[in-house]
């Protein structure tokens, strides 16, 4: 029997794994809303340097209400208030900017759950039983962290979850830092899609250091034990396989580094890539290793601020997972230069110890003058 290839009406493309508000996201039971509020004032002066956006109802009655999108601009802050038929897919993408969110679990369910022990609101709880899927922690406001007997009949395994008292701050910011706030793994995007038309050659196969640069560029990310992908065209694919390197294809062809960006987070949304392009000789393990050290995965990206222009070098960055649908975005509204998406956002930049090692090469002239510097 021949079996027939099932029939595909859509591309593949890997989903996110986010709840309804985000990646990173948990919601709060057990107590009342004016506790999960504080609660998260709690989470807030603990890491003020981070966005933890909270989700709540209304409890203001005497509200003006606005039937539609109401984009108010404060003297300190931006409120965004989205009409009443927002989807999921909506409310994620007005929530992309935060780094971590907390929603009321009286009003609202997400991935993860944190219980607060309140025995006042034992019954309320019980109600939402059904809700608990992954309680991560058990909170106790007493001096007592023993957790209470009710918690332990309502939550199955109650003894084998975390158990933190809300008055300990370290243990509190360890436990949050761990579970919800730790950066995305990093993988290395060599950027060898370029047609190299200014240098009349193959960028990615010139010789700067006993082999061509695409070899050197992997295996120096090897030695610093970081994954590497190549970014390439179809017609390059099977020259960079048969020397044992790992590719992505562009899914968006012509549309240069940004469509190469865009198609790694296309098969892997979650992971955070450290993009570097070919035609940079100069740059070494020194260089690799400061970037890292100072990546901020807070931010859009980490990246190196141009010597020249002292814009960001969106070609030697770290491109977080948050960067993906703001990417998506700028293309949507007509710009595909990787340096407007990081000038536009919230990326951190970094001066180079060695500014002359991002020099990059885009003339023969070009060569011969890094050819002299490395010998």
């Amino acid at each position: 029997m021949i079996l027939k290839e099932t029939h595909k009406k859509h591309g593949d493309l890997t989903k996110v794994n986010s709840g309804k508000f985000g990646i990173s996201e948990c919601a709060v039971y057990g107590t009342t809303c004016k506790a999960v509020a504080e609660f998260v004032s709690v989470l807030r002066c603990l890491f003020p340097q981070t966005d933890i956006a909270f989700v709540d109802a209304d409890h203001n009655s005497d509200a003006v209400e606005f039937s539609g999108t109401h984009f108010q601009d404060k003297h300190d802050s931006v409120q965004l208030n989205l009409p009443p038929y927002v989807n999921d897919f909506q409310r994620r993408f007005a929530l992309k900017d935060a780094h971590f969110i907390v929603a009321n679990g009286n009003h609202f369910q997400a991935k993860k759950q944190i219980v607060i022990c309140n025995i006042e609101k034992e019954n309320s709880l019980r109600k939402r039983m059904g809700e608990l899927t992954d309680v991560v922690a058990i909170i106790s406001t007493e001096h007592d962290s023993n957790i209470p007997a009710y918690i332990q009949e309502i939550i199955p395994g109650a003894e084998n979850i975390a158990s933190l008292n809300i008055s300990d701050s370290d243990a509190l910011k360890q436990f949050f830092e761990s579970e919800f706030l730790q950066p995305a793994p990093l993988k290395a995007l060599i950027m060898a899609g370029g047609r190299s038309i200014r240098m009349g050659k193959d960028k990615t196969r010139l010789t700067y250091h006993a082999e061509e640069q695409f070899l050197h560029l992997k295996h120096l990310l090897d030695g610093l034990g970081i994954p590497t992908i190549h970014s390439c065209r179809q017609d390059q694919m099977e020259y960079f396989t048969s020397h044992g390197c790992e590719v992505i294809v562009d899914r968006i062809s012509d549309l240069g580094p940004l469509g190469g960006i865009v198609s790694a987070f296309m098969k892997e949304p979650e992971t955070a890539w450290l993009v570097l392009a070919c035609d940079i000789p100069l740059l070494d393990a020194d260089v690799i290793n400061e970037l890292l050290q100072k990546r901020n995965h807070f931010s859009v990206a980490t990246s190196f601020m141009s010597p020249h222009d002292r814009f960001p070098e969106p070609l030697i960055a770290i491109w977080e997972p948050k960067s993906y649908p703001i990417a998506m975005k700028f293309m949507s509204e007509g710009y595909s230069c990787p340096r407007k998406v990081l000038i536009n956002s919230s990326s951190t930049l970094i001066v180079s110890k060695t500014p002359e090692k991002l020099a990059n090469v885009n003339t023969l002239d070009d060569i011969d003058e890094v050819l002299r510097q490395i010998k």
